[in-house]
């Protein structure tokens, strides 16, 4: 890596932290720590994965931004995204990212960033939808509601993590073999969360804790990812 290749590399995340931060998309704390982590895939991956992690965050950010005023009320808490999100979507991505310096790891980076993006779709656009369902027991839940899941929440499950897989051929230069267990991975992992939400969350709403939760929405999304990418790694170890 040449010299001008490291000061172009930390123009764009100088850039980056200031964009994210001052359109509002991150707060301080999360502007920070995002750029410490597309820092690190930046220098030690290269342009394609750090490309999909920004995609991620666009696409994560206009699904939370749509119909914003309208959340807010349901759910009745804020849009803009912290430091704890930030570490919970985006920890397990800079691992693959640093244990793939000596192995070939794009189908796990891919997958846990389908992840985390097929359930921020379900979650900030899901919660539009009239109707919505526990994945536990199949009863009528309010929208919004830990654990709960809608037809048109999974419908743009399905678009993200398709997105990411589409995505990762030409950035990762992933086969398109993999590209299609990407995007199961990405469903699978979005299940995962609803089911964790739905057991261990409580009856709260989006990132409001409730008394009787046994984990925070951040928790659950580390936990769902982090199993994601555990059982992508069994796929392409047997």
């Amino acid at each position: 890596m040449n010299h001008i290749d490291l000061l172009i590399k930390a123009i764009i995340c100088i850039v980056f932290a200031v964009v994210v931060y001052k359109y509002r998309v991150l707060d301080i704390g999360g502007a920070l720590f995002a750029t410490f982590i597309g820092a690190i895939i930046l220098f030690l991956q290269g342009m394609g994965w750090f490309l999909l992690l920004l995609i991620f965050l666009i696409v994560g950010t206009i699904a939370t931004e749509y119909k914003v005023n309208f959340k807010k009320k349901r759910l009745q808490e804020k849009a803009r995204r912290k430091t704890m999100n930030v570490i919970a979507n985006g920890i397990v991505p800079t691992i693959v990212a640093i244990f793939s310096i000596k192995s070939n790891l794009s189908f796990l980076y891919a997958s846990a960033i389908a992840v985390a993006l097929a359930d921020t779709m379900a979650s900030e656009l899901g919660v539009l939808s009239d109707k919505a369902y526990f994945i536990t027991n199949f009863r009528k839940a309010p929208p919004g509601t830990n654990g709960a899941i809608s037809l048109y929440g999974e419908a743009w499950a399905l678009i993200g993590s398709s997105l990411i897989a589409l995505l990762s051929i030409p950035l990762l230069h992933l086969k398109p073999l993999y590209a299609i267990g990407v995007i199961i991975i990405g469903m699978l992992g979005c299940q995962i969360d609803s089911v964790l939400g739905a057991t261990f969350q409580g009856k709260g709403k989006g990132n409001i804790i409730s008394s009787d939760a046994l984990l925070t929405n951040n928790d659950v999304n580390l936990i769902s990812i982090s199993i994601s990418v555990l059982i992508a790694y069994i796929i392409i170890a047997v």
